[in-house]
C-alpha cells in the first residue's frame, strides 16, 4: 500500500501544469482545459441554437462571433440574428443576404451610425461572412422609439399601432431579472419605484422581441432544418434571465448554447467558480481596448432637454462643474434631445473642448468641456 501511495504521488508531482490560457481558447465549466478545435465543433453541431455575448465597443469580442459564425455556417443552413438593427432593418438584411446590395448600401440603408453607433469595422466582417455565404440575418431589437416610450410611461402608454410592432407574448413574471433592474437603479441613485417598473417592462420588450423574430425565422421549428446564431450584449444573456428563456418559451427543447467572451483572468475565476458560470462556453478574447471618454453623468429626458439625475464622482462633468439637476439643452449649438446628442458630439471629436447649455435654477449657461486624454489635466470653464 505505501508503495501504491508512493506511485500515485510521484505521478502527481510528474504531471504538467496546464498551460496559461490565450485568446481563441474556449472552455466548458468547471473543467479548467481548453476545447480542442474537435470538441468545440462537436459541441456547436449539438446546439440547435447559440447565443454568443459581447461588449458592444470590444474587437474581440466580435471576433469571438465572427469565429463561432464561421464554424457554425459550415455545417448546415444558419439563421444570424443581431441585437444591433431594429426590425424596420430587415428589407436592408434580407438584401444582403441575398447578395443584392454591397456592405457599403447596407451600411447606408439601416442608418449604422445613427441606430446602432457602435465603430462599423468591428461587424462589417460579420456582416460580409453573412453576404458570402448567404446566411439568413434577421434584424431583432424592436422599435427604439417604443422601448423608449416604454421606459417613459409603460407598456400602458403605447398606441394599438405601438405594441402591434413588439412581441404578442411579454412574460413579465421574472422576480430575478427584476431585482437585477432594482440593483441597477439603486446603483444609478433612482429609486422611484414606478420608474423602476417603466425600465424592467422596457428591458422586457427588446428581449422578447428580439425572441420572437427569431422564432419567426426558424419556423417551422424543430423540423425546419435551420439553426439559429444569436449576437447580443451579455447583459442579454446571463444565466435563466434576458433571452435564454424567452427563446426556449418559443423553440421547445431549444436549450440554446450561451458562450460568454471574457479574459484570460475572468475566464480562470468564473471556471473556479463553476456553480455560477454565466455561460455554457467561455471564449478567452483579446484585451479589452481602453474605454471610450465620458462625461460621467446619468441623465433623464425632461422638460425639453436632459436633466442631470446623477454625477459620477471625480467624473469630468463633476470637475467642469455640473450640478444634479441642471437640465441640459444644446451642445455646440445643436439641441439635446437624448443622450445620443452627446455621445455622437464626443465621438465625432473625443478630445476637443463642447459647449453645452444648461439650465440652472432659471438662468442659462453654457461651459465649455474637454475630456481629458491620459495623463492629462481636464481644462473646463464656465462662460456667462
Amino acid at each position: 500500500m505505501a508503495v501504491l501511495a508512493l506511485a500515485v504521488g510521484c505521478a502527481g508531482m510528474n504531471q504538467t501544469p496546464p498551460r496559461a490560457l490565450a485568446p481563441g481558447d474556449y472552455l466548458a465549466p468547471p473543467d479548467p482545459r481548453p476545447l480542442s478545435q474537435e470538441e468545440l465543433t462537436r459541441r456547436l453541431t449539438q446546439a440547435r441554437v447559440v447565443l454568443v455575448g459581447e461588449r458592444h465597443d470590444h474587437p474581440g469580442h466580435h471576433a469571438v462571433q465572427l469565429r463561432v459564425l464561421k464554424l457554425m455556417a459550415a455545417q448546415g443552413p444558419l439563421v444570424v440574428g443581431v441585437e444591433w438593427l431594429q426590425q424596420d432593418a430587415q428589407t436592408a438584411c434580407d438584401a444582403l443576404s441575398a447578395g443584392k446590395i454591397t456592405l457599403e448600401e447596407f451600411h447606408a440603408q439601416v442608418k449604422w451610425d445613427q441606430s446602432w453607433g457602435f465603430p462599423w469595422k468591428m461587424v462589417a466582417p460579420i456582416f460580409a461572412e453573412v453576404r458570402a455565404k448567404g446566411l439568413i440575418l434577421v434584424a431583432l431589437n424592436a422599435p427604439q422609439g417604443v422601448v423608449r416610450q416604454v421606459a417613459a410611461g409603460g407598456l400602458k402608454s403605447l398606441t394599438p399601432e405601438q405594441r402591434a410592432s413588439i412581441a404578442p407574448s411579454l412574460n413579465l413574471d421574472d422576480p430575478a431579472y427584476r431585482e437585477k433592474v432594482a440593483r441597477q437603479f439603486a446603483f444609478h441613485g433612482v429609486k422611484d419605484p414606478q420608474a423602476q417598473e417603466n425600465f424592467f417592462a422596457a428591458q422586457v420588450v427588446r428581449d422578447e422581441t428580439m425572441a420572437h423574430n427569431l422564432s419567426l425565422r426558424l419556423d417551422p421549428w424543430p423540423d425546419g432544418g435551420k439553426r439559429g446564431l444569436v449576437l447580443a450584449g451579455a447583459g442579454h444573456l446571463a444565466g435563466d434571465m434576458g433571452l435564454p428563456p424567452r427563446i426556449a418559451r418559443r423553440l421547445p427543447g431549444a436549450a440554446p448554447l450561451i458562450i460568454l467572451p471574457v479574459s484570460a483572468q475572468g475566464a480562470q475565476a468564473m471556471v473556479m467558480a463553476a456553480k455560477n458560470a454565466p455561460a455554457n462556453l467561455l471564449a478567452v478574447s483579446t484585451p479589452a481596448p481602453p474605454p471610450p471618454p465620458r462625461l460621467g453623468l446619468l441623465l433623464g429626458v425632461e422638460n425639453g432637454g436632459l436633466v442631470v439625475k446623477r454625477i459620477i464622482p471625480g467624473s469630468p462633468a463633476q470637475k467642469a462643474g455640473v450640478l444634479p439637476g441642471d437640465l441640459l439643452l444644446a451642445v455646440d449649438e445643436k439641441p439635446l434631445t437624448s443622450p445620443k446628442g452627446i455621445h455622437d458630439a464626443i465621438k465625432a471629436a473625443p478630445f476637443a473642448p463642447h459647449t453645452y447649455l444648461l439650465e440652472r435654477d432659471g438662468r442659462r449657461l453654457n461651459l465649455t468641456i474637454a475630456l481629458p486624454k491620459p495623463g492629462t489635466a481636464q481644462p473646463a470653464k464656465p462662460v456667462n
